[in-house]
């Protein structure tokens, strides 16, 4: 609830993109992605050939950024 609030979604629109029931839009993509941007959270995945992500996951973003570590 409290994620939802600050990024500025309805929990219900959060609950249901989470649970796959609906489609996130745009804009709320937007809102949650410069959330997490102001916490300093960033999205990685594993470096990989392939255009697929996988090991995909979260972390702090760091200072100084790992050119080992691909961000989303």
């Amino acid at each position: 609830m409290e994620l939802a609030k600050k990024a500025g979604i309805t929990q219900k629109a959060l609950g249901e993109f989470e649970l796959g029931k609906r489609q996130i839009t745009a804009r709320a993509n937007d809102k949650l992605r410069r959330f997490f941007d102001e916490q300093k959270i960033q999205f990685i995945a594993a470096n990989v050939e392939s255009s697929h992500l996988e090991g995909t996951g979260v972390r702090w973003k760091p200072s100084q950024p790992n050119s080992g570590i691909k961000t989303i």
